[in-house]
């Protein structure tokens, strides 16, 4: 049945349908940066003048994604899966059951599906680190919010605190460049082409090397503390009540606006205008990024999350809310798609789309998926990957 206008406007201005608005638009933003680790040879996704030919319309195309995207809507998917602890918490307290066990099977069905995901689809997963963060954090959810935030922040930049002081040395004490920052054009052209050709299988030692890397030492040298952090902020933030405050959305959209933009297109711009050299990707422009990631994300937060409490733009909030109910399944979906579009046992694209034709497929994968949603939920109360999910660990819990 429609809604009407006035349920409408009752289910847009709730609580849970403003953190559902801003989860359909972080799950439609990460595929801007995705989609180019499907698609672009990882020289390229940081000097793309490594390989010669680089249009302004490129240009501008990298500079916007790198300074306004990148890590920044993943920093908002850990902070929601923080608040998302904090909901499952709540909503079995509120029916006198411990959320304990049926958390844990949730975050252990999770490991399983993003397990397939990484070995079987995409060596880039995230479910996998964000499942096992969760079930860390999950222990620390009665800890005072004013810890957690504090603990959160800690582990968010001290995770990079290395990194940073490593910027910084760098902006004093300039590296040589090394000799794969800049490889010869042909060569490096060649191998982009082949990386990833071939069949399913033939592609799949490298997809597990990738995979276990990232699940392996990347996890227990950055992962775990940044996103652990960071979930730990969104618990404490949800505690504190900041996610339903007008007052405290409007501070963090001001100021995490006004200083993240000023960081972050600061420190992307001087790379750009200094031709992509070395000696400033790792010191001022790494500095910039690990400083206004956080802070720009948060600035989306609050802005987002006020335009939430609008009736601005209703319909669009609507079906970004319907979205974000299925976002599990909506980043499955862009996965497969990326795969097939340029992968060899696809369409064969991998190095051989610019960075300015990707926003036409980005483009093209957002109108699909939120049809999909649209269509979707005229029968359905949830995504199809979400319903199997909490299926299998509500039912886990009762056995």
């Amino acid at each position: 049945m429609p809604q009407s206008h006035a349920e409408a406007m009752e289910f847009k201005t709730s609580r849970l349908a403003n953190l559902d608005i801003l989860r359909g638009v972080v799950i439609l933003a990460i595929l801007i940066i995705n989609i180019n680790y499907f698609s672009t040879p990882s020289l390229l996704r940081y000097n793309p003048l490594a390989f010669g030919e680089f249009s302004s319309v490129d240009q501008w195309a990298w500079f916007l994604e790198y300074s306004l995207v990148k890590q920044r809507f993943m920093t908002l998917l850990a902070l929601l899966y923080g608040v998302g602890i904090m909901l499952f918490v709540a909503k079995y307290e509120k029916l006198g059951t411990s959320p304990t066990k049926p958390f844990i099977f949730r975050s252990l069905i999770l490991i399983l599906l993003g397990l397939a995901h990484a070995y079987l689809i995409w060596d880039g997963d995230i479910l996998v680190a964000y499942a096992i963060c969760g079930l860390l954090v999950f222990w620390l959810r009665a800890a005072p919010a004013y810890l957690l935030v504090g603990l959160g922040v800690l582990l968010a930049f001290g995770s990079v605190a290395p990194d940073m002081w490593n910027a910084i040395h760098a902006m004093t004490n300039p590296p040589a460049t090394p000799e794969w920052w800049s490889p010869e054009a042909a060569s490096a052209q060649q191998q982009a082409l082949q990386q990833y050709q071939g069949s399913w299988w033939d592609l799949t030692p490298n997809r597990i090397k990738e995979a276990w890397q990232r699940q392996s030492l990347d996890f227990i040298y950055f992962t775990v503390w940044r996103c652990s952090g960071l979930m730990m902020l969104g618990m404490g933030l949800w505690k504190l009540g900041v996610l339903t405050s007008k007052t405290a959305l409007k501070q963090f959209a001001i100021w995490g606006l006004l200083v993240g933009l000023v960081i972050s297109l600061g420190a992307t711009w001087e790379l750009v205008s200094s031709g992509f050299k070395y000696t400033v990707f790792v010191g001022v422009n790494s500095l910039g990024f690990y400083l206004g990631s956080i802070i720009l994300a948060l600035g989306y937060l609050g802005l987002i999350m006020l335009w939430g409490r609008t009736r601005f733009l209703t319909p669009i909030q609507n079906i970004l809310a319907k979205a974000g109910r299925m976002a599990f399944s909506l980043y499955i979906m862009q996965s497969v798609i990326c795969a097939v579009l340029f992968y060899g046992y696809g369409f064969d694209w991998f190095g051989k789309v610019s960075r300015s034709e990707l926003w036409i497929f980005v483009l093209a994968i957002w109108a699909f998926q939120l049809m999909f949603v649209a269509v979707w939920f005229k029968y359905f109360k949830r995504g199809p990957l979400e319903s199997i999910w909490r299926k299998g660990y509500e039912w886990a819990a009762k056995h």
